[in-house]
């Protein structure tokens, strides 16, 4: 058994953090790719409505991941540069969204997708560890997003939606799996 004085290690508290930051991302991203692909199959029903919530939902999604990136960043003792710009990607995307004309929206999130998954992928190689296949997922998202022409809008937010439960449940797997610093006995 470890004491509290070698449980509360800096290097124990920044590591406990950033589990707990990259659960949150994840369990995020998992309910925006589960409650999106529920609002896409009830867009058969009600179109009109269910577009704007869509929109609606994607936006208070990249807000939210904006807000918890950028809290940690704040937390975090050490510089918070490499955190920075994946917060204010996720908030300027997030309000974005409100803002553009209809039909968009969608582009932006490819770009959200793709500036998410280079960010992520920087951070995981400079720390040697971290989600990296959720970074290639994210990129090769955003890479097929933007070389198939949209046809139909159903299909593109369902491979969202996918995308969204993949990489939401990589994150929470690797946030229960990171390596804990050992404990001092």
């Amino acid at each position: 058994m470890g004491t509290l004085a070698a449980l509360m290690t800096p290097a124990a508290t920044t590591a406990a953090r950033v589990r707990r930051v990259l659960a949150l991302r994840g369990a995020l991203l998992l309910a925006f790719g589960v409650v999106e692909g529920a609002l896409v199959l009830l867009a058969f029903r009600v179109p009109h409505l269910t577009v704007l919530v869509l929109m609606l939902v994607m936006s208070g999604f990249l807000v939210l991941d904006g807000i918890v990136t950028a809290l940690h960043a704040a937390r975090a003792r050490e510089p918070w540069l490499g955190r920075a710009p994946q917060a204010l990607a996720s908030l300027t995307a997030g309000v974005l969204i409100l803002f553009v004309p209809y039909g968009r929206w969608l582009a932006v999130f490819v770009a959200w997708v793709i500036v998410s998954g280079v960010l992520d992928g920087v951070e995981s190689l400079a720390a040697g560890s971290g989600p990296l296949v959720v970074s290639i997922l994210s990129l090769a998202l955003g890479v097929m997003l933007l070389a198939s022409p949209v046809r139909d809008h159903a299909h593109l937010l369902l491979a969202v939606s996918a995308y969204s439960i993949v990489t939401g449940s990589l994150r929470l797997w690797t946030a229960g799996t990171a390596p804990r610093p050992p404990e001092h006995r």
